[in-house]
């Protein structure tokens, strides 16, 4: 046999049978390059689709996650304004409620004091961690005990802590008296 070229159809040839020995050659190269061609655009479109989508789902990631973000930001604004007047009333409650205590811690002495048979001159204030030491007795030159004063202002209010470590301490009698000299 001869030798076998390819060359390219012309319309006439692709549309009818033609009448050369080497139609099947070449109608199967043109197969092939047809096939490769159209796996090639598809794996192309694929990767292109893949691309866009991957780059959209981010796009409406950020975009949803933004708008997020701003609502939330607006109910936080929106609950500030809202709650604003309830929480300056409640500090505005909580700080009368501490003055009205202190005021009472310095009061109180007096009806106490009546109440023990003791004279105000017995009364030393601390604050802190009990709010008085009373020498009973003392100003009238007989003391007959000593006494660590905590005052709560209201019925159910608790002693705190260090208050019940203090009491814990008083109660197992562990409670000394010391005189320190400072000999320079």
């Amino acid at each position: 046999m001869g030798e076998v070229r390819v060359s390219p159809l012309r319309r006439s040839e692709f549309y009818c049978f033609p009448q050369t020995p080497n139609f099947p050659i070449k109608y199967i190269l043109l197969k092939g390059r047809i096939l490769g061609i159209k796996q090639k655009a598809f794996d192309d479109a694929r990767k292109e689709f893949e691309l866009w989508k991957s780059a959209d789902l981010r796009g409406a990631y950020l975009q949803l996650r933004e708008e997020a973000y701003r609502e939330a930001q607006t109910d936080l604004q929106r609950w500030k304004i809202e709650q604003e007047d309830k929480i300056r009333s409640d500090a505005l409650q909580r700080s009368n409620s501490v003055r009205i205590g202190k005021s009472f811690e310095q009061l109180i002495p007096v009806k106490i004091a009546e109440n023990l048979g003791s004279d105000l001159e017995d009364f030393r204030f601390l604050g802190s961690p009990v709010d008085f030491l009373v020498f009973r007795g003392l100003s009238a030159g007989n003391p007959l005990e000593v006494i660590f004063l905590e005052i709560k202002s209201s019925s159910n209010a608790q002693l705190t802590e260090r208050e019940k470590l203090i009491k814990q301490l008083i109660e197992s009698k562990k409670v000394n008296f010391m005189v320190y000299r400072n000999e320079i």
